[in-house]
């Protein structure tokens, strides 16, 4: 059975201890990821990747869990070890066991990584130990963080009990556990009590954590990939709409701009009464499906929360079928019994299915499942243990669906129900506090989750309440953080109604119920995800595959590298980016003032690595190093890598902002990020690739999904640049307008190009060039030489490193200025000039050489203005901005820039 073969004279010389271990090693089958010692059974589910189980009655458990699929296992044993005292010992390639016939105890298994000896795990070792935290549950009842320690009291307001608490699968100890011991089996379509004693995972992949991650997918399912409005815009609001209000309000999304992907009532939509109900308020909605019809003829998929526990009510419009699959006498309410295969089966196949999309008739597409009643195991008289609601809803939901034979890809908003939620995107973190100590956790809380695939994350987007209503900076800061985050979904839990209205200010969840300066800046952070839609994308499609969630901690860059840890107000996003939301006022006399005059000093650390990165917004170089800057209300501090290309899709004047998500991406645009080799006449290469499928179906399991490419090289001032697409899918663009954007780069020239050039302008925004050519066939393979123009290749170029940001500094102070009327003239001439400069670089080739002298002259008369102007030494609140923007001392940022000059 085994394969080995073990002569019977060689057993004859042996010792007692030696003919045990030759025996064992006899029953390890070469090859076989699977071995029994009576009963412990040891599964290779792959070589770092090791399950262990103990049963005396041999009771060992193939059916799947909440947690884990069983899939075939990968690993293998080889027939390699020896025994000693008692001890026996089993390898992979990967891994070394070591154990005792024993029940386990503590000491009795050891797990070793043969490619570390120093990662090694026993039987009983703390999984605290090294461990970088996991996620829990929720942040209801008005935490503001939590304590991802599982040992601990996670949150400030809730039992631990309520909270699901669960370790990383990564861990600076080199392995981590999931221990699936009394887990319920999932048999025949539903939930059983489990039979096992024993049954944990160790995951011996030293500092390898995407690899964890992937071995992880392997026994547990890869994560699911949201529909791609998901990726976008969701609003909702717990407030009475009814069909011409919620019209009205689409319509004002798109006429301010506001980009809108997908519309969730919140629980006003159903009969009033229950808390939880599966039957529309008529009255509120007396042409339901007229309403229904135009939302999805605006493009906007349909969301509803629900809160279960009220079970079935007598006043349902589906209660009499329920009652009946139920077998049931008529009359009286059906109460919540989760866990009844039968009961479960009628609410999710008559109740939920009754009012969802089906058949071509629009309803609800997906939920917001908001059970919040307790996490028991128990209701009426079904008792499962260690089950958890939660979960089991997310589940039914989320299997909705397939189970009825539609391929449309399920959507849930709702909690964390423990290890196996990563299936069931996306996450909805509760009723968190909304102060700057609550979104100041958001970075740490939002990329740890990436330690157990949960990578979907959205938080109710809204500013404070109370007596931080009138805080507008935090408004705007909580949608720049979520909105460089999995998930953007704008919600005030009822924070924006109440006697607040008649008394105060209420919390502000309309984007535009808020000072024009403020709502700028929020909209501008939800075109900024909508541009890089194509980037988030795609950085999603691939997390099955590379283990990387789209938002992750820092440490994933480099594990080995210390300096990466503990940097919790940061985090990589997509494999090109560091975004560090600001989660700080800009001061305590910034509240309630409508005019935007706060500048935070804030920093960004670069991760060493073999090409370094570039401010985003300020166009300076870093590589191991903190890149420091000021920053005014419409920023979001990032890093890109250099010379990376950024896959975008531009906004276009004229199209609607409804929606955009889910369409095609037949404009693209990639953005040739700087590299400082472009300033020095060097050379480099980038890449990148856009994934693109349909969006809403799981087509692309089977591989119905096209993948453009966009890849250049660099020599002196010349790029080539060649774009390539394969794959196909059902509503793939053959031909698409495409755009090569070149940010703080002089104009270009179009040298060759397969494909005629439409337009080209210098953007003001980014300082640099973009070239448009519409009607493009990219499977075709086009190519394209663009220089930059040999008029601005003098001794110049190097001034135009960091202009990004001394530009974007220059436009908010000049913009300040402007706003109480300061003086025209020559007292700020430079500083005109260099809000301007990518006006002035247009049109004069000389101008980059004239840029340290112009920029000391802005600084000049800045200074002077606000020693001398009477209007400005009496503003305070302006002058520190001012003084803010253009105060910083010499730092690492002007010895760049030197290097470069």
């Amino acid at each position: 059975r085994s394969g080995f073969s073990i002569s019977a004279t060689l057993l004859a010389g042996m010792g007692p201890q030696v003919k045990i271990a030759a025996a064992f090693l006899a029953s390890v089958a070469a090859g076989s990821p699977t071995f029994f010692d009576g009963p412990l059974r040891f599964t290779a589910v792959t070589n770092r990747l090791i399950r262990i189980e103990f049963d005396l009655e041999l009771r060992f458990v193939d059916e799947p869990t909440l947690t884990f699929l069983r899939a075939r296992p990968l690993g293998n044993w080889v027939a390699s070890g020896n025994a000693s005292h008692g001890w026996k010992v089993a390898n992979t390639s990967s891994a070394s066991v070591r154990y005792k016939s024993v029940a386990p105890t503590r000491g009795s298994i050891v797990v070793t990584s043969r490619d570390n000896s120093s990662y090694r795990w026993s039987y009983g070792d703390d999984p605290e130990v090294g461990n970088l935290r996991g996620t829990a549950r929720t942040l209801d009842s008005g935490a503001e963080t939590l304590d991802l320690n599982c040992h601990n009291k996670v949150s400030p307001t809730m039992d631990n009990s309520e909270q699901h608490c669960v370790w990383g699968l990564a861990s600076r100890s080199g392995w981590a556990v999931i221990d699936d011991t009394g887990a319920p089996l999932q048999r025949e379509g539903w939930f059983h009590p489990s039979r096992n004693t024993t049954d944990i995972s160790v995951f011996m992949h030293g500092l390898d954590y995407a690899g964890a991650l992937k071995d992880y997918f392997i026994a547990a399912g890869p994560p699911a990939l949201p529909p791609r409005y998901a990726l976008g815009t969701m609003f909702t609001r717990w407030f009475n709409f009814d069909s011409e209000s919620v019209r009205a309000m689409v319509e004002d999304f798109e006429s301010r701009g506001m980009p809108l992907d997908a519309w969730i009532f919140d629980m006003n939509w159903h009969l009033y009464g229950p808390w939880g109900a599966f039957t529309w308020n008529k009255n509120s909605f007396p042409r339901l499906q007229k309403m229904l019809d135009w939302m999805k003829a605006q493009g906007l998929p349909i969301g509803a929360n629900v809160h279960e526990h009220d079970g079935i009510s007598h006043a349902e419009d589906t209660y009499k079928e329920v009652c009946t699959a139920l077998g049931c006498t008529p009359g009286k309410d059906i109460p919540f019994d989760l866990y009844n295969q039968t009961y479960a089966a009628a609410q999710e196949d008559i109740a939920v299915r009754a009012i969802s999309t089906k058949n071509g008739q629009q309803g609800i597409d997906f939920w917001w499942i908001d059970y919040q009643q307790g996490e028991t195991n128990t209701f009426q008289k079904t008792t499962i243990p260690n089950i958890n609601p939660t979960i089991v809803l997310n589940k039914l939901r989320s299997d909705g669906f397939s189970k009825h034979g539609d391929n449309r890809r399920s959507l849930i908003v709702a909690r964390w129900g423990g290890y196996g939620s990563h299936r069931y995107p996306v996450g909805f973190s509760g009723d968190q506090d909304h102060t700057w100590k609550g979104l100041a956790y958001l970075p740490y809380f939002t990329s740890t989750s990436a330690n157990v695939a949960f990578n979907y994350w959205s938080h109710d987007t809204v500013g404070g309440d109370g007596d931080l209503a009138a805080d507008y900076e935090l408004s705007v800061r909580w949608v720049q953080t979520t909105a460089w985050s999995p998930v953007l979904r704008l919600h005030d839990k009822g924070a924006g109604t109440g006697s607040c209205a008649s008394t105060s200010v209420c919390a502000r969840v309309v984007p535009w119920d808020i000072p024009n300066d403020f709502f700028v800046a929020i909209r501008a952070a939800a075109q900024q995800r909508e541009a890089l839609l194509p980037y988030i994308y795609t950085a999603a499609w691939s997390t099955a595959s590379t283990g990387l969630a789209l938002v992750r901690p820092m440490y994933y860059e480099n594990p080995a590298d210390d300096a990466l840890y503990n940097l919790e107000q940061q985090y990589l996003f997509g494999p090109d980016m560091v975004v560090s939301p600001i989660t700080s006022p800009s001061g305590s006399e910034a509240k309630g003032f409508e005019h935007a005059l706060g500048a935070v000093e804030w920093s960004v650390f670069a991760p060493k690595s073999a090409h370094g990165w570039v401010d985003r917004l300020n166009g300076d170089f870093f590589n191991g190093n903190r890149a420091t800057s000021v920053y005014g209300i419409g920023d979001v501090p990032s890093l890109v890598r250099q010379g990376a290309v950024i896959p975008m899709r531009p906004r276009v004047r004229g199209q609607s902002s409804l929606a955009r998500a889910q369409k095609s991406f037949s404009d693209l645009e990639f953005r040739i990020m700087p590299a400082e080799a472009f300033y020095k006449g060097g050379q480099f290469s980038g890449k990148a690739q856009v994934v693109e499928d349909d969006g809403m179906t799981t087509d692309y399991l089977i591989g119905k999904q096209s993948f453009t490419k966009c890849e250049y090289s660099f020599n002196a001032s010349s790029f080539q640049i060649t774009l390539s697409q394969f794959g196909d899918f059902s509503g793939r663009p053959q031909l698409q307008t495409v755009r090569l954007s070149f940010p703080q780069l002089p104009p270009m020239t179009l040298v060759a190009g397969a494909v005629e050039l439409t337009s080209q302008e210098y953007n003001h925004e980014l300082v640099g060039s973009i070239l448009t050519f519409e009607k493009v066939d990219i499977s075709a393979g086009p190519t394209f030489q663009v220089e930059i123009d040999a008029e601005y290749l003098g001794g110049g170029l190097g001034h135009l490193v960091g202009l990004l940001g001394r530009v974007r500094r220059a436009r908010y102070v000049k913009d300040a200025l402007d706003d109480v009327n300061v003086n025209y003239g020559t007292n700020r001439t430079n500083l005109t000039s260099y809000a301007l400069a990518a006006t002035q670089l247009e049109d004069d080739p000389t101008f980059s050489s004239r840029l340290p002298q112009l920029w000391a002259g802005a600084s000049a008369e800045v200074k002077n203005l606000l020693a001398t102007y009477d209007k400005l030494k009496g503003d305070t609140r302006r002058s520190k901005f001012v003084s803010d923007m253009f105060g910083m001392k010499p730092s690492a940022v002007s010895t760049l820039n030197d290097a470069f000059v």
